[in-house]
């Protein structure tokens, strides 16, 4: 935003005996050309500031931290220099209207007319308004610039950002892993199962306690495969919770009193994550504890 570039009034005069006129087209180019330039200028910087502070705005920060009450500070300051700029530029739309309006069917503004006596005024206001439309929006910037510093230097480096997208798939690469092992250990099962049948029809008149081991272990397994689908409902319930309290949300800021829904579902993910960890141990234990006995049972 340059307001600098803004355009400013140049108005030529035209002699005839001792009377001086402007022609009425002429500065209702140049005036109409002001009043553009002031409204695109203006809308320009309104967007650009509404966006930020809509952006801003979508983290639904707790606004209590220090950092936060000075970044309010700023909007508001920032806010109250668009409101004054928006007001200027009503002012010089109204001026401009009010040209047409005295000056309607007349194609030249005559000196000593009532005509010319009212464009002095306007000449006068406009370059009065058009100044300080540039001061207020040079100073806007400035301080939208101050404000965009402010932010990501002690704002958002502090902030924890949630893609729920993101998020989700965390979800389902649990849950999949958690499928994939509830289909792989029936057949363990099955394979283990048909072993200790073997063994303790060879052994259990020899080796009755080795056999009655190897049962006990088998069945240790079958507890295992229990609770690992009680594991993969608990997190499809976390899920199904988490995908309902951020329906139709994109992301979640740490700021956020929504940061709780993140953290619950955090908390219980990895409860249920170290659950699967203690599950694969045990699993392991019994794998290694089977092939010991049916070793020592081949010796």
């Amino acid at each position: 935003m340059n307001f600098k570039s803004f355009c400013v009034l140049l108005f030529t005069a035209s002699l005839t005996a001792c009377s001086v006129y402007y022609k009425t087209s002429d500065i209702n180019n140049k005036l109409k050309s002001s009043v553009q330039n002031v409204n695109a200028n203006c809308d320009k910087l309104t967007g650009q500031i509404n966006s930020y502070q809509i952006e801003y705005a979508s983290i639904h920060c707790n606004k209590k931290s220090p950092e936060l009450i000075e970044s309010e500070r700023l909007f508001s300051e920032i806010n109250g220099h668009l409101s004054q700029l928006n007001n200027y530029r009503d002012k010089t739309r109204d001026e401009y209207e009010n040209f047409v309006k005295y000056t309607k069917g007349k194609d030249k503004i005559q000196s000593g007319t009532p005509e010319w006596k009212k464009f002095k005024v306007t000449k006068k206001q406009f370059k009065s308004d058009l100044k300080t439309i540039q001061s207020i929006g040079e100073e806007t910037v400035e301080k939208a610039e101050k404000l965009n510093k402010y932010v990501t230097v002690n704002v958002v480096p502090k902030i924890q950002k949630c893609v729920v997208a993101d998020y989700s798939k965390s979800f389902k690469k649990a849950i999949d892993s958690l499928n994939v092992l509830q289909e792989k250990l029936p057949n363990q099962i099955k394979s283990y199962s048909n072993q200790v049948e073997g063994f303790t029809k060879m052994f259990e008149l020899t080796h009755p306690d080795k056999c009655r081991e190897l049962t006990a272990e088998l069945a240790k397994l079958q507890v295992v495969n229990n609770e690992l689908s009680i594991i993969t409902k608990k997190v499809q319930s976390i899920q199904e919770e988490f995908n309902a309290r951020t329906k139709g949300v994109d992301l979640i800021y740490s700021c956020s009193t929504d940061w709780e829904v993140v953290m619950n579902a955090q908390s219980n993910l990895n409860l249920e994550q170290q659950r699967l960890n203690e599950l694969n141990a045990r699993i392991q234990q019994v794998h290694v504890q089977i092939q010991n006995i049916i070793n020592s049972l081949k010796q």
